[in-house]
C-alpha cells in the first residue's frame, strides 16, 4: 500500500506530464518545433523535473498524456501564461496556435468569451517582454 506521500508525488508527477504534453502539443500545432520552442520546451522540463527519458517518451507521444487543469485561480493563470509563452517563443503566431491557445483557456476552466480576450492580453504582454510575474498581476 502506498503511503499519501507517495500519492501525492506520483499526482504531482502525472500533472507535471502533462503540462509538459501540453507544451509539446502546443509547439507542434504549425508543423515543428522551432529552436526558440525546443530551448522553453527544455527549460520548462527541468522546471518540472522531468528526466531525460521522460522528455523523450513525451515528445514522441504527447497525446498520451491527459492534461490535469490546476485547482487554483492563480495555477490556472500560470499554467495560461506558459502557453502563451510557449506560442510566442518563436516569434510567429499562427491562426492554428490562436486557436490551441483558446481551446487551453477553456480546458484550464476560464470562460469561452475570456479565453481568447486573456490570451491576446497575455500575448501583448509576453511580446513586450514583460516579466511572468508582472503578466499575473495583471490578471488577478
Amino acid at each position: 500500500m502506498g503511503t499519501i506521500a507517495h500519492a501525492y508525488e506520483s499526482g504531482e508527477q502525472a500533472a507535471n506530464e502533462g503540462i509538459f504534453s501540453n507544451l509539446v502539443v502546443l509547439a507542434r500545432v504549425d508543423g515543428n518545433i522551432d529552436i526558440e520552442e525546443m530551448t522553453l520546451l527544455e527549460r520548462v522540463a527541468r522546471r518540472l523535473s522531468l528526466t531525460p527519458e521522460q522528455v523523450k517518451e513525451i515528445m514522441k507521444h504527447p497525446e498520451e498524456y491527459p492534461m490535469i487543469p490546476p485547482v487554483g485561480k492563480e495555477e490556472r493563470y500560470e499554467r495560461f501564461i506558459q502557453f502563451v509563452e510557449m506560442t510566442a517563443a518563436d516569434g510567429h503566431i499562427v491562426d492554428a496556435e490562436r486557436r490551441m491557445m483558446v481551446r487551453y483557456g477553456i480546458a484550464l476552466g476560464f470562460d469561452e468569451d475570456y479565453s481568447p480576450v486573456m490570451m491576446e492580453q497575455i500575448l501583448g504582454q509576453v511580446l513586450a517582454g514583460e516579466d511572468r510575474d508582472v503578466i499575473l498581476k495583471s490578471l488577478i
